[in-house]
């Protein structure tokens, strides 16, 4: 089944990066993360222009307003098997008319879901650019099988989704995945002459979920929609992550402004709506260079930082010390795991990596780990890790209990540093 191995929690009072992945049958298409960053870079990458991604924390009614235009909304959520749709499947010569894919590769569901709604979007304020407009003259009039081959076969579209990819920490062989395997899977909604569709790849067609009304927003409209499908989970289940496609809030600021400027009326409110326009131009640019720097971060290497801070920390012998109030921290803020014949407690098994500031003095590397087969978990070693470094870099640089004239050795200069 071609569905995504990767999500966020979506709740009203948390948000959580959570992730399972499964390689294997991945073809040449990698898991992104759900994060409206991505998201819009994505968009760009396309060669798209006049849209961005915003993420929704709830869909309650008044987090559209300052929103709109919206033109289609991003749902992700924990596939089901055997999941069948409450309302029809367009399967008539409105598919003529309607661009539906359907999925034919693992992880490409993020992609495809934008795309779709990208491609069925006739607002004025989104240009497509000639990649996307190519590909719906080329294939539009195929099926919604073939859409989906070619649309897994365009090499731009599969080079700016692998350009998405997170740097893995580490290099594992790939598990088989079980049927028991959470899997997660993204979905668009969006009006489309008139009428409510879902847009799922590993459907046939189109979901009709009926007309909208003329005086009616087609948000009203979905949203009982979306909470219906939630409702049909266990209670306490947050699996669930919503974003909405919008129009370039920058170029809306800005048109806004133009037009208050344009204005004779000159008045203690316009004057306040101008710089109010002004701050929120300046704080999208803010908001647009925060998202490049997360994927410089996302896609950066930190395992050489890492394991030279160790080294240095080892040298030291500053390591044991923090080792052991990063494992007291620990040990407060998360239960520990049971014991088994493979895998210990927290505790045990942060011991038996790093039983001694020996350990790395010499070089360490996480290849000596694997080898020694010290842990056989890869996935527990690999979080329990980052866990731990988590811990230990923050004691090290809020340096409350090291003193002030301790000064550590710097690292050759020919060693690896991260930019």
């Amino acid at each position: 089944m071609n569905v995504c191995r990767e999500h966020f929690v979506f709740s009203n009072d948390s948000c959580k990066k959570l992730r399972v992945g499964n390689m294997e049958s991945a073809g040449d298409w990698c898991l992104i993360e759900s994060d409206p960053g991505v998201f819009t870079q994505l968009i760009r990458k396309f060669g798209a222009t006049g849209v961005q991604v915003e993420e929704l924390w709830t869909i309650d009614d008044g987090i559209f307003e300052n929103l709109r235009p919206v033109h289609g909304l991003i749902f992700l959520f924990k596939y089901m098997q055997n999941d069948e749709p409450s309302e029809p499947v367009v399967c008539d010569d409105r598919l003529d008319k309607i661009y539906f894919a359907k999925q034919v590769i693992n992880n490409a569901c993020a992609t495809q879901a934008v795309i779709s709604l990208l491609l069925n979007c006739n607002h004025p304020d989104v240009d497509l650019g000639p990649e996307l407009s190519k590909l719906k003259e080329f294939s539009m009039s195929f099926d919604p099988k073939m859409r989906g081959l070619t649309l897994s076969n365009s090499q731009t579209i599969r080079t700016a989704h692998n350009s998405m990819a997170q740097q893995p920490l580490f290099e594992f062989d790939p598990k088989v995945a079980s049927k028991d395997d959470d899997a997660y899977h993204f979905i668009g909604y969006m009006p489309i002459d008139g009428r409510l569709y879902e847009l799922d790849g590993l459907r046939d067609g189109p979901i009709d979920h009926g007309p909208i009304a003329p005086e009616q927003d087609w948000l009203d409209v979905v949203r009982p929609i979306i909470m219906k499908r939630i409702n049909v989970y266990t209670e306490g289940e947050i699996h669930f992550n919503l974003m909405a496609l919008v129009s370039d809030r920058k170029m809306i600021y800005e048109r806004q402004l133009q037009e208050a400027q344009m204005l004779t009326m000159e008045t203690d409110d316009m004057e306040n709506e101008i710089q109010r326009l002004r701050m929120l131009i300046e704080y999208e640019d803010l908001k647009m260079a925060r998202y490049q720097q997360e994927m410089i971060r996302r896609r950066h290497n930190y395992l050489p930082f890492i394991i030279m801070l160790l080294k240095i920390l080892a040298e030291e012998k500053m390591l044991m010390p923090l080792l052991e109030k990063a494992k007291e921290r620990a040990s407060k803020k998360e239960p520990q795991l049971p014991a088994t014949s493979t895998q210990g407690t927290v505790d045990d098994n942060f011991t038996s990596v790093m039983d001694t500031d020996d350990f790395f003095k010499d070089g360490f590397y996480p290849d000596s780990i694997l080898d020694d087969n010290i842990v056989d978990d890869h996935d527990f070693l690999a979080n329990n890790l980052l866990e731990m470094n988590d811990y230990m870099l923050q004691d090290f640089l809020e340096n409350k209990e090291v003193p002030d004239n301790n000064e550590m050795k710097k690292p050759d200069s020919s060693s690896e540093q991260p930019e």
